[in-house]
């Protein structure tokens, strides 16, 4: 596709909005818990482990379903597809408002992860379609905003909130909301063709590639580091400032630094895009900076340091790291276009599995087995400093695969080039046979 035809397709953009706001309202019920953790830990009797437990169960669903979610786009198409998901999550985020007991709640969480896992499939291949240009870079740092937005807005209405299930219930209403804002927008792209190999041939040529496998592992880490920051950084904050009454403090400076990283998420990847060629050099720094910041914010005193951190520093360079990561299926050399929902289903089932296990499976037991506590500002010293250890595997994990473009508009760029070149060899060579006939 050239880039041109970009500008034939003018409701690119209510697809981008429609997209934007479902993952918004999914974000939202994924981590209300998250704003109203206290409420949540006393209604159901957990403690933080369980918590976190609760946090990270819906992109449990994911590792599940996110292949099965992108092979089925590619053989039956994204409309058939997103409506089965979605409806299963709004099933589950209804159950939760019934929700009686722990038990009850995680699993009902759990279904509510299938939507997300549907659109984290697949938003690659469905933004690569609708934005085939240089508009690509803005509107994933759109759609990955919609996950800070979501997560933003959940903090600051669930730290306010009296009751529990008045969270269950406005996280159910905005699901309907984005429910309907989606499927009034949803069009079918022109050029959505379904692939007609059988699913194993598909399967086996995506899986040879040991870019795919690499690409995984990147959101592996990275989805497992943000996941740690949204699920504590309310309960960590407020533990640094060693009054629980202050935890709406705490809430505030979530949510304003979930607000930054939105702006961030789309401004960064247009500037990093025009300022760098390749993007290793800049998913480096953004990755080596958050990690340091990370590592050492809960070791100094609450103050001036801790607002700069939160609103200055880790919104600018965490916020590219996730549309980043985002846009790696389609930039990574090799792949065909009518494999990217596979391809994408393989990285988002490594970005749920990073984001159920590394907080609560990994980074936490480590933290405890450290520190030798299970709460307070020395458990979440360590949490954080093991925050700065995934960063560091990340920036290791981004020299497995090719250097790749910044952007998709110089990847395509390359292929059309080098599709050029081939073209102009063929010509050559037949040129020469002719001669020697």
């Amino acid at each position: 596709m050239k880039l041109q035809e970009e500008k034939l397709l003018p409701w690119r953009w209510a697809i981008l909005a429609g997209m934007t706001v479902l993952l918004v309202s999914l974000q939202f019920a994924f981590i209300i818990p998250g704003g109203a953790a206290l409420l949540v830990m006393q209604e159901y009797q957990c403690e933080p482990m369980a918590f976190s437990m609760i946090m990270s169960i819906p992109y449990f669903s994911g590792v599940l379903l996110c292949i099965a979610g992108g092979v089925l786009a590619d053989r039956i198409g994204l409309g058939k597809v997103f409506l089965v998901a979605f409806v299963i999550a709004a099933l589950g985020a209804l159950g939760r408002c019934f929700a009686v007991d722990y038990w009850t709640l995680f699993v009902a969480s759990f279904f509510m992860g299938t939507g997300v896992a549907a659109l984290n499939a697949n938003s690659a291949k469905l933004l690569r379609m609708w934005f085939p240009g240089t508009a690509n870079s803005f509107a994933m740092g759109v759609y990955t905003a919609g996950m800070s937005g979501g997560a933003a807005l959940a903090i600051y209405v669930g730290s306010h909130l009296p009751e529990i299930h008045q969270a269950w219930w406005i996280s159910f209403a905005l699901i309907v909301v984005g429910l309907v804002a989606w499927f009034a927008v949803y069009r079918k792209h022109p050029d959505e063709h379904c692939a007609v190999e059988p699913v194993g041939q598909m399967m086996r040529e995506v899986l040879k590639d040991r870019s795919v496998w690499a690409i995984g592992i990147v959101a592996f880490l990275v989805f497992g580091m943000t996941n740690i920051n949204g699920s504590y950084m309310v309960p960590a904050v407020t533990a640094l400032m060693g009054d629980p009454a202050a935890a709406p403090i705490a809430s505030d400076l979530s949510t304003i630094n979930t607000v930054i990283t939105c702006v961030a998420s789309m401004v960064m990847p247009v500037v990093f895009a025009k300022a760098f060629k390749n993007m290793r050099a800049p998913f480096v720094i953004c990755l080596v900076v958050t990690g340091i910041t990370f590592a050492v914010t809960f070791f100094i005193p609450y103050g001036v340091w801790t607002w700069v951190a939160y609103l200055v520093i880790l919104p600018v360079f965490m916020a590219a790291v996730m549309p980043f990561t985002k846009m790696l299926p389609t930039l990574i050399p090799g792949v065909k276009p009518e494999h990217y929902g596979v391809v994408g289903g393989i990285q988002a089932t490594f970005q749920n599995i990073g984001m159920f296990l590394i907080a609560s499976y990994v980074v936490s037991p480590l933290a405890i087995a450290f520190t030798g506590a299970t709460d307070g500002i020395v458990y979440y010293e360590g949490v954080y400093v093991g925050v700065g250890v995934v960063c560091a595997v990340a920036v290791a994990s981004l020299f497995l695969f090719p250097n790749v473009r910044s952007s998709v508009a110089g990847k395509i760029a390359d292929d059309q080039a080098a599709s050029a070149g081939a073209i102009a060899a063929d010509d050559a060579e037949g040129i020469l046979e002719g001669g020697h006939l």
